[in-house]
């Protein structure tokens, strides 16, 4: 080693230890000088917050002493408010007791003033009643000195002209309601001529009234004497499987024509569907008679099919909505029945769109009024085995289904079986009879109603005992009236029994005949 390398390390060595002791004596010096500075500066602080202490302190007794004689101040002025208002509420006080003294005064007065006054209100009450009374019996002997002067009862003159007065009055008022009833009855003829007139020309039927065939004919001698024969059951078979359907073998009536079944009553598809399978049956011969079952069978389920669609049919067309299946079978079955021989499918379509018309024209909802129409003679269908009219039946039908109660009454009350005097009810009673009155519509219905009628009223009187016969509702009802001494009570039943039966037996007619006996009893005395 050098002995410069040795002068560098000890040179080195002694820088490092006055370094350090340069080191440990400003770490010793240095702390004690900033705490004798900080000691001075919190002084000073400490000094100054005294001081602000002081002044705010002073500050503050100022303000207070200067509020409190601002108070003092507005306390003095409202204490001397209040004393003013004080002494005038007491001088109030002593006028209105001053008041009250006077007024009681015053009251005193008036309720002795009232005495004297309600004793001279009793005063003159009695003179009054003295004076009524008088006046009466002045009254009541001047009535009996007039009566006895005249000659008359005063009651008897009173009450002639009483009776003076409302005769008079009847009469004016009688003459009142003919004159409001002609001119009603003019103006309502009128309106009803111009209704009529404009449905007529909006209504142009298109369809072809269908003519129904209620017969077979039998062409061939032999099948005839067949059917004639008693140990042939296919008449007798057929009737029972149509359940009410009645087979008429009638011959010839002139040389070269042939013989004929005739079909009656029952239900329409069932007679169409005999009349279907005599045509089919009869020609193979007596051998193919006993399979008839089957061909009946086949011709009832097509015919059923034709009447739900001919129903859906008519629905549709009319637009009616929500009406059941079964009444719209029903409806389409009508093609089968028919009245004075109108087909009474299309007439329930017709008076349908009738009923809508004259329901659009009278401001009555037109798809109630179509409704009503379609729905009223379904009846007819079931007629042959349910008693009654055929309009109560198409109500009850048609209620049994779902039908509201105004379209049920509706219908029933077209033949006045239900009486209804509402808008609806004389629209399809007037599109009933437009429809049945229309040219062409029914055959010989004047003549056959004329015939009809004249054979009911003959099989009424020869029943002894009547008195009078009245005919009503197109010859669907008889009203008649029965002597009391002829005709005994406990005998009335069997008595109507007998003349409907009579009816049943000499009278053709379509539908049900309704009999009602009255047997009354009047006494007269003559004085």
């Amino acid at each position: 080693m050098s002995s410069i390398s040795i002068s560098y390390i000890i040179t080195a060595f002694i820088g490092a230890l006055l370094g350090v002791g340069l080191f440990s004596v400003v770490r010793y010096l240095l702390p004690r000088r900033l705490k004798a500075t900080h000691q001075q500066q919190r002084d000073l602080i400490v000094q100054k917050a005294q001081q602000r202490k002081e002044q705010l302190v002073t500050e503050a007794k100022k303000r207070a002493d200067e509020k409190l004689l601002l108070m003092k101040e507005e306390l003095e002025v409202t204490l001397e408010e209040e004393r003013l208002s004080l002494e005038s509420i007491e001088n109030d006080f002593g006028l209105q007791e001053q008041f009250a003294e006077h007024e009681e005064e015053r009251i005193a007065k008036v309720e002795a003033s009232l005495n004297v006054h309600q004793k001279k209100v009793v005063d003159l009450q009695q003179q009054l009643e003295a004076h009524n009374q008088e006046k009466a019996q002045i009254h009541i002997e001047t009535q009996a000195r007039l009566a006895q002067i005249s000659d008359c009862d005063i009651q008897t003159t009173k009450q002639n002209i009483s009776d003076g007065v409302l005769n008079d009055r009847r009469l004016d008022s009688q003459k009142r309601i003919k004159e409001l009833v002609d001119d009603l009855e003019s103006h309502s003829k009128k309106g009803a001529e111009r209704v009529l007139s404009r449905i007529l020309s909006r209504y142009q039927p298109t369809f072809v009234w269908p003519k129904s065939v209620n017969h077979v004919e039998i062409q061939n001698p032999r099948l005839f004497e067949a059917l004639e024969n008693p140990e042939n059951t296919l008449i007798a078979d057929l009737a029972q499987l149509s359940e009410g359907v009645e087979l008429t073998l009638s011959p010839a009536e002139h040389e070269g024509m042939p013989s004929v079944i005739r079909l009656g009553g029952g239900y329409g598809i069932y007679k169409e569907a005999v009349r279907l399978t005599l045509e089919e049956v009869l020609p193979r011969g007596p051998s193919q008679w006993a399979k008839i079952d089957k061909v009946y069978q086949k011709h009832c389920r097509t015919i059923e099919i034709q009447a739900a669609k001919l129903g859906k049919q008519a629905v549709q067309e009319l637009r009616l909505p929500n009406i059941h299946e079964e009444i719209q079978k029903m409806v389409g079955a009508l093609n089968w029945r028919t009245s004075y021989r109108q087909n009474q499918y299309h007439h329930s379509v017709e008076v349908s769109r009738l009923a809508g018309l004259l329901a659009s024209e009278m401001g009555v909802d037109p798809q109630v009024a179509k409704r009503c129409g379609l729905l009223h003679d379904i009846g007819k269908g079931i007629d042959y085995r349910i008693e009654g009219s055929h309009a109560v039946i198409s109500g009850d039908y048609a209620d049994r289904f779902g039908e509201k109660r105004l379209v049920c009454d509706t219908v029933m009350s077209h033949h006045n079986d239900l009486v209804l005097d509402t808008p609806l009810s004389f629209v399809l009673k007037s599109a009933d009879t437009l429809s049945g009155a229309r040219p062409g519509a029914r055959i010989n219905l004047e003549e056959g109603y004329q015939e009809r009628l004249a054979a009911m009223e003959e099989a009424i009187k020869s029943f002894s005992g009547i008195q009078k016969v009245a005919i009503m509702n197109g010859g669907r009802e008889v009203h008649i009236g029965v002597n009391h001494k002829r005709v005994r009570e406990e005998d009335l039943q069997d008595f109507t029994a007998a003349i409907a039966r009579k009816i049943e037996e000499d009278v053709a007619f379509p539908g049900q005949i309704k009999v009602l006996v009255t047997r009354r009893f009047e006494a007269t005395a003559v004085a």
